[in-house]
């Protein structure tokens, strides 16, 4: 049975968390703008394996934000790396599995460069190689501000983003060369995510802008544990995490490869954690 707390940091900001299962720690970091929610089904599929505990990333879901002073101290990833010590500690963790997607795994690479021995192993799933061009496009226009609005366009945006994001990357390249989907997603699907969006609020992009910053495959080498790349055909990301293979990889740094199915992508997820649970 998944359950849901809330964790007070030293900082005094509140982390919420969804937690099940037994074992060793696997900290699951879920993709922006969304929350631990997004994170039910690996949950449910790893928990016989592992204590799996999934956050809210600071600012998204029910997480209260980083402060202005902490956000404002670095341009990078650094403020939500010290945020996910903070979690871990308060946590009483030791040393911990970390599972990153799309945010999440930027993140998951930073903590793994800062605090190797934190980190039993890595597993990155939706993990992208941007040139500088493209991430400077990307950082322009990804972000359209979603403050409220009297006419409530705020609205309409937040959901133009939503649905685009299921067909194109960028989801704002609305043409045949950045289509990802011939499928209009079920609209259960785009409210859920303009949802998030507007959760998060105004400031929304905070920990998005700085992950795809970072979306750069060579930071991974600077990882010390085991990592595992998640190379699934399925991913809105494919284009850009098959650039992956340009790089001369080490022993400890595996891809782990699966079809578009998404129950493919749960299934070597698992075959990942079992191999560091047993």
């Amino acid at each position: 049975m998944i359950r849901k707390f809330y964790a007070d940091l030293a900082d005094g900001h509140q982390t919420h968390y969804r937690r099940a299962g037994a074992g060793s720690p696997l900290v699951l970091l879920h993709a922006s703008p969304m929350s631990s929610a997004l994170m039910v089904p690996l949950i449910e599929r790893l928990s016989d394996m592992a204590d799996v505990i999934a956050p809210d990333t600071p600012g998204y879901g029910q997480s209260d934000p980083l402060a202005q002073e902490q956000l404002k101290a670095a341009v990078d990833l650094t403020p939500y790396v010290n945020w996910l010590a903070k979690f871990i500690n308060t946590m009483e963790l030791q040393t911990v599995g970390v599972y990153g997607t799309a945010t999440g795994a930027q993140i998951a690479i930073e903590f793994a460069r800062r605090f190797p021995d934190r980190v039993q192993y890595v597993v990155l799933d939706n993990a992208a190689h941007f040139t500088d061009d493209e991430r400077d496009a990307i950082t322009r226009d990804y972000f359209p501000s979603i403050a409220p609005e009297a006419d409530g366009s705020h609205l309409q945006q937040a959901w133009e983003m939503a649905r685009g994001v299921f067909q194109w990357f960028p989801w704002y390249r609305q043409d045949d060369a950045h289509r990802i989907s011939d499928q209009a997603p079920p609209a259960a699907a785009v409210h859920a995510t303009a949802m998030a969006y507007l959760i998060a609020g105004e400031d929304y992009a905070e920990a998005y802008r700085r992950a795809f910053n970072n979306e750069d495959a060579s930071r991974v080498l600077d990882i010390e544990v085991p990592v595992r790349v998640i190379r699934w055909q399925g991913s809105v990301l494919k284009h850009y995490a098959d650039r992956y293979d340009d790089f001369d990889w080490p022993p400890h740094i595996q891809m782990v490869r699966c079809e578009a199915d998404v129950a493919e992508r749960y299934a070597a997820i698992r075959r990942v954690v079992k191999e560091f649970a047993e």
